[in-house]
């Protein structure tokens, strides 16, 4: 199974790149027998202190294979609570006008993709797994095969469930859980994306246009500075929130 991967992240404009509270991360599985590939993107909620730590441990956990169905979702979770906490309760930056908030915890949506390679050439299973509005998105030649969790730029509001990293804040996690899954085929992409981008995304879709277009042109544009000038332009447009973005794309060789 020959996969590339590319990450494209970007923080929300006036703040600085140290503010920057999406996460991502993505690798093949070393505790499988059969090549397993997994990503995942996250969306570190502003209102909380230390979300970025959380957002990064939950990519993490989904990589690494014990975060990576809802069956999973409610054990592992225990084990990642009690090390954020451990770790920002020692931090010297933890000052008493931000322990109320550390009390009520951090959030972050998560979305994460598991490719399996199947028993034949050119193609496998994949399953994802999604907690508030970061999205999947599944491309095959020109068709845009699957949009998940959310299919439609009117389904993103301002409250969405998150992952929290206080238990007393996932008590509804259960049906706010999404799975899903399908099979791929070599030429196929994967994007994930966080909240703004994978509206945009969506908004674009809605209005006849093809947006895998405009990020292919992105991708092949080759500098570095090509996805802060996209974003730059949709913001300016109006077109595109004005919050971190994150896209993490996956082509199937």
């Amino acid at each position: 199974m020959v996969l590339r991967a590319r990450v494209y992240a970007l923080h929300k404009a006036g703040n600085a790149a140290t503010e920057y509270e999406d996460a991502y991360d993505f690798g093949w599985s070393p505790a499988t027998s059969a090549p397993v590939f997994r990503c995942a993107v996250a969306d570190g909620a502003t209102e909380a202190s230390f979300s970025a730590l959380w957002a990064t441990k939950l990519v993490r956990a989904y990589c690494n294979g014990t975060l990576s169905s809802s069956a999973s979702l409610a054990t592992a979770l225990q084990g990642l609570q009690e090390e954020w906490l451990a770790q920002v309760g020692s931090s010297p930056s933890v000052q008493w006008y931000v322990e109320e908030k550390l009390r009520h915890g951090a959030f972050s949506s998560l979305v994460g993709l598991t490719l399996e390679r199947g028993a034949g050439l050119g193609g496998g299973a994949w399953q994802a797994v999604a907690v508030g509005d970061s999205c999947l998105f599944q491309l095959r030649g020109d068709e845009l095969l699957v949009r998940f969790p959310l299919a439609r730029a009117d389904e993103f509001n301002n409250r969405p469930f998150l992952l929290s990293s206080n238990p007393a804040g996932n008590g509804a996690l259960i049906e706010n859980t999404n799975t899903f899954g399908g099979d791929w085929r070599a030429g196929d992409i994967f994007y994930l994306m966080t909240d703004a981008l994978a509206q945009w995304f969506l908004q674009e879709y809605e209005r006849g246009e093809r947006p895998w277009h405009t990020l292919a042109r992105m991708e092949d544009d080759g500098r570095e500075e090509a996805f802060a000038d996209f974003v730059s332009a949709r913001r300016a447009a109006q077109t595109l929130r004005n919050d971190d973005v994150t896209m993490l794309t996956v082509v199937t060789d």
